[in-house]
C-alpha cells in the first residue's frame, strides 16, 4: 500500500515538473517571457524603461518635481496620442488639466512663460 503511494507521488512530481518546465517553455519562445522581469517585478522603478518611452520618463520626472497637483501639455505633445495617454497614466496621481498654470512642452517650443524646469527633450513652463 505505501509503496503504491509513492509511486503515486512519485509520479505527480513528475508530471507537475514537466508541465512547468513547459510552461517556462512556451512563456520564453512564443511570447518572449523574461525570468529577469519577472524576478525583479516588485522592485520600485524597475520595468519603466521597458513601459514607456524615455521622453515620457524625462516628462514624468519634470512634472513630479514641481510637486502640484496638475499639469497642461503643449498642443504638439497633446496631440501625440501616445505620448498623452503614456503621460497621463505615468505621472498619476498628478492629473492632465488644460487649465493649469504648468505647460509641458518640447524643447524646441517656445512660450511666453518662464521655464521651471528643462531636459535635455523637454522644458516645464510655469505661465
Amino acid at each position: 500500500m505505501k509503496q503504491k503511494q509513492k509511486k503515486n507521488l512519485l509520479f505527480l512530481f513528475v508530471v507537475l515538473s514537466i508541465c512547468l518546465i513547459k510552461l517556462f517553455h512556451i512563456g520564453s519562445q512564443r511570447i518572449n517571457f523574461s525570468p529577469n522581469i519577472f524576478f525583479h517585478s516588485f522592485e520600485k522603478n524597475y520595468g519603466d524603461n521597458l513601459a514607456v518611452s524615455d521622453i515620457v520618463i524625462e516628462g514624468s520626472k519634470l512634472i513630479k518635481k514641481i510637486n502640484k497637483s496638475n499639469f497642461n501639455l503643449s498642443n504638439k505633445l497633446y496631440s501625440n496620442s501616445y505620448f498623452k495617454q503614456r503621460i497621463v497614466e505615468f505621472s498619476y496621481p498628478i492629473r492632465l488639466d488644460t487649465n493649469s498654470q504648468f505647460v509641458l512642452a518640447l524643447s524646441h517650443e517656445e512660450f511666453s512663460c518662464s521655464v521651471r524646469l528643462k531636459t535635455q527633450r523637454l522644458k516645464l513652463y510655469e505661465c
